[in-house]
């Protein structure tokens, strides 16, 4: 006997677990297929766009299905009109000002990274890090994270498997001001938490080279030694660097984990300070989509995909959720293929327009790559003047492109314009 059971909209009850809709999820601003209630929000934006779902009994709260049992079944014509959708603010998306943007954001990129590659070697001979400078680029980061952050994001697939922590220490930043600022951080903690993800993986240069770019597992031996690696960027920056405690608890707490599996002293739940439960979610989503010694790295989508099942005793859910809604449906650096058949790149989202984000188009329909790439906003509504919307069908491998993300954003920095 199944568990599904059809429930008009407007029957809906926080704690039901919606598992199947009237039309398909792609067409809905819903992230998962399958998701439980949780606030009125998500029963207002059901009703929307939908007359029904369905819902599933076994993974519903039981104080949710007892409406189900008192709701009349041949009463279809007693259904209040579904509320009309409100209306969607319009793209403000231009072309010219991303391109500016993401000159003005490379070349604040490229002074921290080059800070990191010296704060790095420093670490490693243990000598003193100049922390002053580290605040200062942070500040530059978080503001530019505010004037344009799709820039940035994208400048985080300026990724190569040989530097590894380099880049890392530099994404894990970009994403956790991208993050905090989506979360309506001030801007003192905004400041912390971006100090303390560039810091974050500082120990590393404390763990012998032999592991740190080993290209296999690690032994059980050696994972004791790489696990040492919070509490050496801990003891680095110390006394004397005046850095916040919050920001120190990131460097020391950001492999910790909710159900206490984590490292190094197996903190739970609340032990686990905001900032911190930020900077793991940001950290291990960095991670897995970059190609490694030891792996390649897998899409964005799947990344997020990933980290929402690895939730339950990781990571804090409702925030998965939020950064799952941060960086939208499609994140910027996803490879898509859309209606038409060409191929292209993720460049940019926008909060309501998070299925129809801006496309780089870099091959045709036939295979063959765009002389000159052009960019392009699914969310215009000239798209459907003409027939059927263009629209995204999948997310691909990076590999589709014929291209890696790294030389594509270095051909297009070259192309775009230097005057600000």
């Amino acid at each position: 006997m199944s568990n599904k059971v059809k429930v008009f909209t407007e029957d809906l009850q926080l704690g039901m677990y919606v598992s199947e809709l009237d039309r398909p999820w792609v067409d809905t601003p819903f992230l998962f297929q399958g998701f439980p209630i949780r606030e009125p929000a998500e029963i207002d934006q059901l009703r929307q766009c939908c007359e029904f779902v369905f819902v599933d009994k076994e993974l519903s709260h039981a104080s949710a299905l007892k409406k189900l049992d008192i709701i009349p079944r041949k009463v279809v014509e007693q259904k209040k009109p579904v509320e009309p959708k409100r209306p969607v603010p319009p793209s403000r998306f231009t072309e010219a000002e991303f391109r500016l943007s993401l000159q003005r954001s490379y070349r604040i990129y490229k002074e921290a990274r080059g800070w990191i590659d010296i704060m790095l070697e420093d670490s490693r001979l243990g000598a003193s890090i100049d922390t002053d400078k580290a605040r200062s680029l942070v500040a530059e980061l978080a503001e530019e994270v505010i004037q344009s952050p799709d820039a940035l994001v994208w400048l985080t697939h300026m990724k190569s498997r040989d530097e590894y922590t380099a880049t890392h220490c530099i994404n894990v930043c970009i994403l956790a001001l991208t993050f905090g600022r989506c979360l309506g951080l001030d801007k003192r903690k905004l400041n912390i938490l971006g100090l303390g993800a560039l810091l974050h993986d500082i120990g590393k240069m404390q763990v012998p080279a032999e592991i740190l770019n080993k290209p296999g597992r690690l032994t059980d031996e050696e994972f004791i030694v790489m696990q040492t690696h919070p509490v050496h960027g801990h003891s680095l920056l110390g006394p004397g660097h005046d850095l916040d405690p919050l920001c120190m608890d990131i460097v020391l707490h950001h492999h910790e984990r909710l159900g206490g599996s984590g490292y190094p002293d197996g903190l739970v739940e609340d032990r686990i300070p905001l900032l911190t439960r930020i900077s793991s979610i940001v950290d291990v989503y960095d991670a897995v989509t970059s190609d490694r010694c030891y792996h390649d790295g897998i899409p964005p989508a799947l990344a997020l995909k990933n980290l929402f099942t690895w939730a339950p005793n990781n990571f804090d859910l409702s925030l998965i959720e939020r950064f799952i809604k941060c960086v939208g449906i499609y994140p910027v650096g996803s490879v898509v293929e859309l209606s038409t058949g060409e191929i292209g790149i993720v460049v940019a989202t926008e909060e309501y327009h998070r299925l129809k984000p801006v496309v780089m188009l870099v091959k045709k329909a036939s295979g063959e790559p765009y002389p000159t790439r052009r960019l392009i906003n699914l969310s215009s509504p000239s798209w459907g003047k003409d027939g059927a919307p263009l629209s995204i069908i999948k997310v691909l491998e990076p590999q589709a492109l014929g291209v890696d993300l790294k030389t594509l954003l270095q051909q297009e920095l070259q192309l775009t314009p230097a005057k600000i």
